[in-house]
């Protein structure tokens, strides 16, 4: 999953992006690693050799111009959005409004050139185009009212007309209110109206202080977890963000488990057996045979997958099983 973080200049968004990426990140690209406890908890019983996480990929949108801001929200699954909440006069809902105006009038010049193209062929008699004007003119008139695609009620067949021109309104976001320490933990009356102008777009949004995270990854984690209550913060806000990001991106995690590693895959929600199989590798998709599948909890308490199969406990699932969030699964496929 790929993620843009934009955001006024002095919001912090690099900042952020730094505290994210660990300072690992190249060139304004960057992985982070998505936190479940339930990789930990597999871990814990298999004790394999290698736990490797659910990454994103993050990317903070270049300081120039706003075409280039743009440009990096359209390449994202999610958008975060990184609005002040520090400093001097901070106005982190104008900020907010900002960013959002901004995606609002590129959503709005691209509808209306499509509007006048399509309308021109309903006008000449083409009929099928006609389903696709109806929605285009529905997103104009909600656009010209300034509000986002992300506020526009569509079902499936309505929103499938608006895909192929990538609107960046529409994207799913997080918003970070990046308070600073006197505003922790919650961030304040400040971070308040941020989530309150997030919750009409159905946006989550978290009271962060990135520079303050920054530092305490610097810290030995006990030192950090001290820092952390001292703010009255029950864990790491970076962690929060991530999970976050992840839900935004309607995604869910399946496992793998053996000696050799432990591994949470992101998958989409509901995917096929198969479809599953081939985020691990595109071989695995063509030749799948079955899943050996089993939960968390299950293994766990057995300790590997052997001994779940010897005590005749794995679910042997084919082709139409659609994998859940949380199963840890073994493929067999073919050559």
């Amino acid at each position: 999953m790929n993620v843009a973080i934009v955001g006024p200049l002095g919001s912090g968004k690099t900042a952020l992006f730094h505290a994210l990426t660990g300072g690992r990140g190249s060139d304004g690209v960057g992985m982070v690693d998505v936190p479940d406890e339930r990789l930990d908890r597999l871990a814990g019983a298999v004790r394999p050799k290698r736990v490797v996480p659910a990454q994103v990929r993050v990317a903070d949108a270049p300081p120039g111009s706003r075409a280039q801001r743009i440009a990096s929200a359209r390449e994202a699954d999610v958008v975060i959005k990184v609005v002040r909440g520090f400093g001097p006069d901070p106005d982190p809902v104008s900020d907010l409004e900002g960013i959002e105006l901004d995606l609002v009038v590129t959503d709005l010049a691209t509808i209306e050139r499509r509007v006048e193209l399509v309308g021109r062929e309903v006008r000449a008699g083409k009929k099928q185009g006609a389903a696709e004007l109806a929605v285009l003119e529905r997103a104009k008139a909600h656009l010209d009212e300034g509000r986002g695609l992300s506020s526009l009620s569509l079902d499936a067949e309505e929103a499938a007309h608006l895909r192929s021109l990538f609107p960046v309104s529409a994207k799913p976001s997080v918003v970070i209110a990046n308070v600073g320490e006197d505003r922790l933990p919650d961030g304040g009356e400040l971070a308040e109206r941020v989530r309150a102008l997030a919750a009409e777009h159905h946006w989550t949004a978290l009271a962060v202080d990135a520079q303050l995270e920054a530092e305490l990854r610097e810290l030995p984690p006990g030192e950090a977890a001290d820092m952390r209550q001292a703010y009255g913060l029950g864990g790491s806000s970076l962690d929060a963000v991530a999970r976050a990001v992840w839900e935004a991106g309607g995604l869910m995690t399946f496992f793998t488990a053996g000696e050799p590693e432990v591994r949470a895959w992101p998958c989409d929600s509901e995917a096929a057996a198969p479809v599953a199989a081939g985020v691990i590798h595109s071989d695995f998709e063509k030749h799948f045979i079955r899943a050996e599948v089993t939960s968390v909890d299950d293994l766990v308490t057995a300790g590997s997958m052997d001994a779940l199969r010897a005590a005749g406990r794995l679910r042997i699932e084919g082709r139409d099983y659609r994998v859940h969030d949380g199963d840890v699964v073994l493929f067999r496929v073919g050559r």
